[in-house]
């Protein structure tokens, strides 16, 4: 597929253009008979039930409001107990229905229409591009997908076959846990195929959308590399250990200053023969300067790939090579290095990741939910 470089023009007309109800009609029901999925009602019942669970949520307020009331004025140990269950209730109540609440918002900002269709599709023509509504599977993005249940909307891909090198726009939903059942991550990437494999590198840009609640892991600090000048800044970049002159090489003073001028609100991840600009928000939308935005990120670091391809890692070990010795029946064993190119060593594939924000508040979050039961038994047990 053909890449985009910073000369390539971006035509956002149809993303604002005023439309027609005829053609919006005419243009549906065939898209809809093609992907089936865009008339799940199973989404709306989940939207329905999102929004239920928000809603009981503020039912945990007055809850929390009486209990503390009576934990504050009561003296007797006996009705303490009991007035604190009902704390700890309120606060669960509460947080469940921040939860559901969090959730409905995504799932109603994602929520497709045909004239949302409508528009994306005839933006992706007008550049290039295909579009497919999804949701399908993000299982071809093998290291995301590595890590949970990946599951991709709103998908642009270009369609001409002129490169060797693809690319890709989408919004995700990635679930951890056992078959996606733990904590999930909404957001959007564009997603480049790299001709070899890197070390795994991370840049958090500062100035990002932080969507840091949802964070089920994040690189150990030990792997965080501090830049020269005002980098440091803009982004937060993570290496593997060891690494430190390989991330040099990779980013060069004139990359840095392309990711602080062009790149500001992505956040940037090299991983096997990826190259991904993350944003914890949907990246294929109806915003034109979202996408003119994107555009310029891409651009600015697709003609540095070349470079970065070119990274070969000498921690690569030896292997032995057997030659034919200058006795008769005799043979002298030999080492040579091992093949480098588009390989890396096991401890630059990965950085070591430690516990974020989204799993320490799923775990105090069931903590409470623990101490609340175990309290309200012993209280109705008294």
């Amino acid at each position: 597929m053909r890449t985009i470089d910073s000369t390539t023009s971006l035509h956002t007309a149809a993303l604002t253009d005023r439309v027609k109800r005829g053609d919006v009609r005419a243009f549906y029901r065939p898209f809809a008979e093609r992907y089936p999925s865009v008339r799940n009602r199973f989404l709306k019942v989940q939207r329905a039930v999102m929004f239920i669970g928000a809603a009981l949520g503020f039912l945990g307020v007055p809850l929390l409001a009486v209990g503390v009331v009576l934990v504050v004025s009561n003296a007797r140990a006996d009705r303490v107990v009991g007035d604190l269950s009902m704390v700890i209730t309120g606060l669960v109540m509460i947080g469940g229905g921040v939860f559901f609440g969090w959730f409905f918002l995504r799932f109603s900002t994602r929520r497709g229409t045909p004239k949302r269709h409508y528009r994306l599709s005839r933006f992706a023509t007008d550049n290039g591009l295909s579009y497919e509504p999804g949701p399908i599977t993000g299982a071809h993005v093998t290291p995301w997908a590595s890590r949970g249940l990946l599951t991709l909307t709103r998908v642009m891909r270009p369609v001409s076959e002129v490169s060797e090198r693809s690319i890709e726009f989408a919004n995700h939903e990635l679930r951890y846990g056992v078959a996606g059942t733990g904590t999930a991550q909404f957001g959007g990437f564009c997603a480049v195929r790299l001709s070899t494999r890197l070390p795994h590198i991370l840049l958090r840009a500062q100035d990002g959308p932080g969507d840091r609640f949802t964070l089920v892991d994040l690189p150990a600090s030990s792997q965080r590399l501090s830049l020269e000048g005002d980098f440091n800044d803009y982004y937060t970049l993570y290496c593997p250990e060891k690494y430190e002159r390989d991330a040099l090489y990779l980013f060069t003073p004139d990359v840095m200053a392309r990711l602080i001028d062009r790149v500001r609100g992505f956040d940037v991840e090299i991983i096997d023969d990826w190259l991904f600009l993350v944003s914890s928000r949907d990246v294929v939308t109806l915003d034109p300067d979202a996408w003119q935005a994107l555009y310029d990120a891409v651009g600015a670091l697709s003609d540095k790939i070349g470079r970065w391809e070119r990274w070969r890692d000498d921690r690569m070990p030896a292997v032995p090579r057997v030659t034919t010795g200058t006795d008769a029946g005799t043979a002298a064993v030999e080492l040579k290095p091992a093949p480098r190119s588009g390989r890396v060593a096991k401890r630059g594939r990965r950085l070591r990741m430690r516990l974020g924000v989204g799993t320490w508040i799923g775990l105090i979050a069931f903590a409470l939910l623990m101490v609340g039961g175990v309290v309200s038994m012993f209280h109705q047990g008294g």
